[in-house]
């Protein structure tokens, strides 16, 4: 894991061209493939305040493909930070009760390994949200806005966050925001 730190690093100061191959004198078994990579995926939930829910998540940022032996870790890091390149999470939200759209940074990283098979990932994210229908903890026709987090392992998402109202008078002038889903 060490190295895939450093050859993300190493890429994200310019120095690796977009889907290069980097050599790895000290092992000739690793090969290791870095760029620009965009991952869609989607997930089915239920949460508040949307009701049940199916999302669908655009995350765009520095991919890393890590093979070694019978061992592969493929991910895509979406975040400002020393070990990645910029990048982005966007996520559109439709449910029972109302529909959000989110916009912040993640990363996601799939592992096969012969003993070990899935995929972990995070994001933090600034998200509004409209509410109709059903909405769970408020009333329709509401406006909400503020932070989420995510967390994904396997196939399991959590989403937490607190949204305040900035549109409408009447109904809960802040709810806690939550979901539980499976990653498709």
């Amino acid at each position: 894991m060490q190295r895939v730190l450093a050859v993300v690093a190493v890429a994200s100061l310019g120095a690796v061209p977009a889907w290069s191959q980097v050599p790895m004198p000290e092992d000739p078994e690793t090969e290791v493939t870095i760029g620009r990579n965009t991952q869609l995926s989607g997930r089915l939930g239920f949460g508040g305040p949307t009701g049940a829910s199916v999302t669908l998540r655009l995350l765009r940022g520095l991919g890393a493909d890590v093979k070694e032996e019978d061992t592969r870790v493929n991910g895509v890091c979406g975040l400002p930070i020393p070990h990645c390149a910029g990048g982005f999470l966007l996520e559109l939200d439709a449910g029972s009760g109302g529909g959000k759209l989110s916009l912040g940074v993640g990363a996601r990283a799939k592992v096969k390994d012969e003993d070990f098979r899935g995929a972990f990932g995070f994001g933090l994210k600034a998200s509004v949200a409209r509410t109709w229908g059903s909405p769970l903890g408020t009333e329709r026709g509401l406006t909400y806005l503020g932070p989420e987090l995510d967390l994904q392992a396997m196939r399991l998402e959590l989403t937490l966050g607190v949204l305040w109202r900035v549109s409408g008078g009447r109904g809960a002038g802040a709810v806690f925001s939550w979901g539980l889903g499976v990653g498709l």
